[in-house]
């Protein structure tokens, strides 16, 4: 009797998305705004361009992927109700002395005029025309009364955590404490568009958990923006090897290096000595 392999959808993409990870950074001069807050000696390593000793995995590459299908998912649902909004908007920030930020917003989202949004939803949009159109005026016209002056605009950063993840930072000082490497990348879009206010948006992939943490411009976050730029800045201009992590904190592995892309190279111990430049 003839038996078949068995194989699952899951497996395939996540082996797709590790063979084609990327393994050999482009040199760049600027700092992305995602990095903020990471650890100097990995970001110092990407900019010059060296190859990763440890390169991104199929199964991590998953929990990118996934954040972004999330993301489109809003994005359609906000056109649905006629909510405009933005996306990937390429922010440069320029700050004297040093190298320049970058970054792109997930979303960025207002209501100015609740009477344009249902004007959007009342038109003939013949195939693309919304089957749910009645209710949708009955939820937006709750939204109007809740909000009668429009929806203020906000930029969106949306994460995707594992449901693990999730529930030990929410039993600890919370979501809004677990990554102020987040907090520094939404600082960003906040410091380049002069907004008041943004949102961190974190679903727990393999639950759907959704939490949303809002941040707002404080000195103490511009403060930590200032010192990380003007940091990363004078390691990348003066060529300058930033200190490596510790290994441990406070007795536990450092995350920081357990998931670094250079880890073998900086912190395996091999006969010939670690790898140096």
């Amino acid at each position: 009797m003839e038996t078949h392999d068995h194989w699952n959808l899951k497996d395939l993409v996540a082996s797709l998305m590790g063979a084609t990870a990327e393994t050999e950074p482009a040199p760049r001069a600027e700092i992305w705004a995602s990095d903020l807050g990471k650890p100097h000696i990995d970001r110092w390593l990407q900019m010059k361009g060296v190859p990763y000793s440890n390169p991104a995995t199929g199964e991590s590459l998953m929990t990118f992927f996934l954040g972004k299908q999330i993301e489109l998912g809003i994005g359609q649902m906000l056109t649905r109700c006629g909510v405009a909004f933005r996306a990937q908007e390429r922010l440069t920030l320029e700050e004297r002395g040093c190298l320049p930020v970058v970054g792109k917003p997930d979303l960025i989202a207002a209501v100015d005029d609740w009477e344009a949004v249902r004007a959007y939803l009342a038109k003939d949009q013949g195939v693309d025309a919304v089957p749910e159109r009645e209710p949708l005026k009955r939820l937006l016209a709750t939204w109007q009364a809740q909000h009668p002056r429009g929806l203020p605009c906000t930029v969106f950063e949306v994460k995707s955590l594992n449901s693990q993840a999730f529930k030990y930072h929410r039993g600890q000082e919370g979501l809004s404490n677990a990554y102020p490497h987040h907090k520094l990348q939404l600082y960003t879009y906040l410091r380049g568009l002069g907004l008041e206010e943004g949102h961190l948006l974190y679903v727990a992939r393999d639950t759907g958990w959704i939490e949303e943490v809002v941040i707002r411009p404080t000195k103490a976050l511009e403060q930590a923006w200032l010192e990380d730029v003007d940091r990363m800045s004078a390691y990348f201009r003066n060529d300058e090897r930033p200190p490596l992590e510790p290994r441990t904190v406070d007795g536990k592995p450092n995350w920081r290096v357990t998931y670094s892309r250079y880890r073998d190279y900086l912190y395996e111990e091999v006969p010939h000595g670690a790898f140096a430049f």
